[in-house]
């Protein structure tokens, strides 16, 4: 016999009554929810303390008064240099934080974890590679506009330019590169790895409490989803380095970066009133730090946080974020029309050339080198660091 309509009444009220075979959605999301949790377990030790954690507690710890010595430093600089223009501030200001990272980057360097590439195998081609170049790039002279870029920066020192002094250059550049990127990755590792969790957390919460609008601000989550809550999908550890990210990761910098180069060297205005010095020592400042906004996105994207909800697909965080931070169609758009008022106001086209392509090859070096920093010494570690603290903060 058939079931009766009061039994089908009951078991579409009570899915979960005795004899009801019918699947209820929840149950589905719950058993996914389980197996994530059981496999972030055997991926991710909580009771494990690393090297990566107490870096972090560090950091956390001395940036607040390291900000206040490289002001003590800055101002010093500003006074010795008795340059109090608008330009001779900005000047040391970027000079400070350039030193202040750079002592900061030597001591992470050494209190970090083991990289998957042994140092052994890094700090000859530290050594190598300024060789290298030097012999590559100084005979061509001035006319190349790296080679012009280098031996310019080296003339800041008031140094004769020899091929001893242009290796000494590019000695210079590529180990104030490699030592910021440490100074500068262990900062944005140990905040986000001790305060991230919190964030996707918040989106967890149903009230629109002021650091939910922030997340949803950063995500660009549209108003229409109903967030069931949040997941990951990290991606596998196989040991060894992770080629693909570190490429993806330098490219990324390196397109930012061309923002930056069209807002300094493709600019009228500064290329009237700022000398090539101040302009190298500024734009380099600036490049150094790109990684801010290219590593945070990217870590999003690596751990696969994402959030469920009533929509037929589940809506993945980090390409919001990504869409926040920058965007490239406007980047090119802004570097076309600097361009196009430059030629048309009359601007040296060759200075503007040579000057734009010695800062590509910068641009280049910098994302490499904390691409590399980063996907080597850091990635792993910070990824299980973001997850650990969210499935510590869930058993709370």
């Amino acid at each position: 016999m058939g079931e009766s309509s009061d039994g089908i009444k009951e078991r579409k009220r009570n899915p979960h009554a005795p004899g009801s075979n019918v699947y209820d959605a929840s149950d589905g999301i719950k058993e996914r929810k389980l197996n994530l949790i059981a496999y972030l377990r055997g991926v991710v030790n909580l009771d494990e303390e690393t090297k990566h954690d107490k870096l972090d507690r560090l950091v956390l710890k001395i940036f607040p008064p390291f900000l206040v010595v490289c002001a003590v430093l800055i101002l010093a600089l500003v006074v010795y240099l008795h340059n109090y223009t608008v330009m001779g501030v900005v000047f040391g200001i970027c000079l400070g934080f350039m030193l202040g990272f750079t002592v900061l980057g030597i001591a992470c360097m050494f209190l970090s974890d083991r990289g998957v590439i042994s140092r052994w195998y890094v700090i000859p081609a530290i050594v190598f590679i300024p060789i290298l170049l030097s012999v590559i790039l100084y005979p061509l002279g001035t006319n190349l506009g790296f080679s012009d870029f280098v031996v310019r920066y080296f003339d800041i020192f008031g140094a004769s330019v020899s091929i001893y002094s242009f290796l000494v250059a590019l000695y210079s550049v590529t180990i104030v590169v490699f030592f910021v990127a440490y100074g500068v990755v262990s900062v944005i590792v140990g905040y986000f790895r001790s305060y991230f969790y919190r964030v996707l957390r918040s989106l967890e919460v149903p009230s629109k409490s002021r650091r939910r609008r922030i997340a949803d601000w950063l995500f660009q989550i549209p108003d229409i989803i109903d967030i069931h809550g949040v997941e990951f999908e990290p991606e596998a550890d196989k040991g060894k380095f992770n080629v693909q990210l570190f490429m993806n990761t330098a490219f990324s910098i390196f397109v930012l970066g061309i923002v930056i180069c069209s807002y300094i060297f493709i600019n009228p205005l500064f290329l009237q009133i700022v000398s090539f010095d101040e302009m190298l020592l500024i734009g380099m400042f600036l490049s150094l730090f790109i990684s801010t906004l290219v590593i945070p996105w990217s870590i999003v994207k690596s751990i696969g946080a994402k959030i469920t909800s009533d929509a037929p697909r589940d809506f993945y965080l980090w390409k919001g974020m990504k869409g926040r931070l920058y965007q490239g169609f406007f980047a090119i758009t802004f570097f076309m029309m600097l361009l196009t008022l430059s030629v048309y106001l009359g601007m040296d086209l060759s200075r503007i050339v040579t000057t734009y392509i010695g800062y590509i090859a910068f641009v280049a070096l910098i994302s490499i080198i904390t691409s590399f920093v980063y996907v080597n010494t850091y990635y792993k570690g910070f990824k299980n660091g973001i997850i650990k603290s969210y499935m510590r903060s869930k058993e709370e």
